[in-house]
């Protein structure tokens, strides 16, 4: 018997090296369609996710007198602060404070990432480990949740912080005034009042539909992104690297809650497109007080620091580019507009 006439299982070699390449083929077609199926179903899962997000907003306006979410004792003035100043939150019905740190602007801020695990008992009663704060392609930050509970022994959902995939804006605990000119101005620890920090009411917001009040820190649709330095009035291209895009790159397209509990794709090259415009109001109303650059030591102390942020630095373990603070530092904050729809 020759070679080729040998069966394999029924199979002459040659019909099953045929069977095989119409196999490799075949999955060379559907893999590609599985993944980006695959891209969808996440993308779907995560707006929904935002969704969900504006449900608790409504749930603790309607419990604090139409406040946006605000865990900070906005008041707090002069000394006496053994739990801390002003930017520290309790969880409900527990005991201890945790103060949300960081040098000069950055005071309070870094509660922007942390917020659910501190309040998302009001959408998942007692429920802070719920699915909703987390992006199905948000992997850093999946995996950083698993290992809390492995290197911390003592960690308990009930009691421990930790961040999510969704960005709640500072806008909503800062006063508008704070966001009135170029460069916001640093909160005073102990002084809540002098910081422009307050109770904002949802009922304050001047345009519901175009205020981002949430969004994805990361277009988890893209895996490399374009890199620009935002230097003046000059576009700096520093090239493609590996990595999701960061909301405010000028190439990323992220989900977005609105003020009015609405969720959209927002393109953020059309928002850069507005902050160009000739007319002098508009560049204002759409650039931002600042760029987003806080310091390498800021995501340290948090544990971000391997998750692939932008914030325009050289430093190991940070990288991509520097671009306007988009969504978080508004113009004029709750009166101001993010998007145009």
């Amino acid at each position: 018997m020759s070679r080729s006439n040998r069966r394999i299982c029924g199979f002459t070699l040659i019909e099953l090296l045929v069977v095989i390449a119409i196999i490799a083929v075949l999955l060379g077609l559907l893999l590609p369609a599985l993944g980006k199926a695959r891209l969808t179903a996440q993308t779907v899962k995560s707006k929904a996710n935002l969704r969900s997000m504006g449900q608790l907003q409504m749930l603790y306006a309607g419990e604090f007198r139409d406040s946006y979410i605000n865990p900070f004792n906005t008041t707090k003035t002069g000394g006496g602060f053994a739990n801390g100043g002003w930017a520290t939150a309790r969880k409900p019905g527990l005991a201890g404070y945790y103060e949300f740190t960081g040098p000069g602007q950055w005071y309070s801020e870094m509660y922007a990432f942390h917020w659910y695990s501190l309040v998302g008992g009001w959408l998942h009663d007692g429920d802070y480990a719920s699915e909703v704060q987390f992006a199905p392609a948000d992997k850093f930050i999946l995996d950083r949740f698993q290992d809390l509970a492995i290197d911390n022994p003592g960690f308990n959902l009930n009691t421990g912080i930790w961040d999510c995939s969704y960005v709640m804006s500072p806008t909503l605990w800062f006063s508008p005034k704070r966001y009135k000119d170029d460069t916001r101005p640093n909160p005073s620890r102990n002084d809540g009042p002098s910081s422009l920090a307050r109770r904002n009411k949802v009922s304050e917001t001047s345009f519901p539909s175009n205020k981002v009040i949430m969004w994805e820190r990361f277009d988890w649709s893209q895996k490399s992104r374009r890199v620009t330095n935002d230097v003046g009035f000059q576009v700096i291209d520093l090239g493609v690297e590996e990595g999701h895009p960061q909301w405010n790159n000028p190439g990323a397209n992220p989900g977005a809650l609105a003020a009015d509990g609405s969720v959209a794709t927002v393109k953020m090259s059309d928002v850069a497109q507005l902050a160009e415009s000739d007319n002098q109001r508009v560049v204002r109303e759409f650039t931002p007080t600042d760029r987003w650059n806080p310091p390498t030591s800021l995501f340290i102390n948090y544990g971000m620091s391997e998750d692939g942020f932008e914030i325009g630095s050289n430093v190991a373990g940070f990288g991509g580019g520097l671009y306007p603070a988009y969504f978080w530092a508004t113009r004029d904050g709750i009166k101001g507009r993010d998007i145009v729809r």
